[in-house]
């Protein structure tokens, strides 16, 4: 199954983030690959991630969500990890020499929605 990879440079992932969410990093929210479910950076903190697995890894692994819905795309959220052995994570950004493999972005909040 091929996939398509979208390269991003730090600098154009933040101001993609703040353009859909707005600029609390808080309110971020990303796409697992494997299961689907839609999770922001707030919800990885009051799972007790640690900040490299956002976007990084499902935040199902930080609260022993059912691996069953692993790779299922829908359902979540799932135990999937994005370093392992089934690199699912669309999007590459680099910085500094360096790259980082994370989820897609959710889509934004409609305009309007209440909060």
């Amino acid at each position: 199954m091929a996939s398509t990879i979208t390269r991003m440079t730090i600098a154009e992932w933040k101001a993609e983030a703040v353009r859909r969410f707005g600029e609390d990093p808080m309110r971020w929210a990303f796409v697992c690959p494997s299961c689907g479910h839609v999770a922001t950076v707030q919800d990885w903190m009051d799972a007790g991630a640690t900040e490299s697995a956002v976007a990084f890894s499902c935040v199902g692994r930080w609260i022993a969500a059912d691996d069953a819905k692993t790779f299922k795309r829908e359902g979540g959220p799932c135990n999937y990890a994005g370093g392992g052995l089934f690199k699912l994570n669309p999007v590459i950004v680099t910085y500094d020499g360096g790259e980082h493999e994370v989820f897609d972005f959710a889509p934004p909040p409609t305009q309007g929605a209440s909060e």
